[in-house]
């Protein structure tokens, strides 16, 4: 089937390279989520559902 559907093709590695580019991008969002230094902000968020209503916002 797959070679079928390939057979008229004349861009083959197209496939290849869009799930190569998918895996790259994704494990560069993961790595800058969970490695990048943002655990203070990860702290402050942790502790919202438990402060106070007016603490812990910004007042603008």
């Amino acid at each position: 089937m797959y070679k079928q559907f390939y057979q008229g093709m004349s861009l083959t590695e197209l496939p290849l390279f869009a799930l190569v580019l998918f895996i790259a991008v994704f494990l560069g969002v993961v790595a800058w989520v969970f490695v990048a230094r943002r655990s203070g902000d990860f702290d402050a968020l942790a502790r919202m559902p438990l402060s106070e209503q007016g603490e812990g916002r910004h007042e603008q």
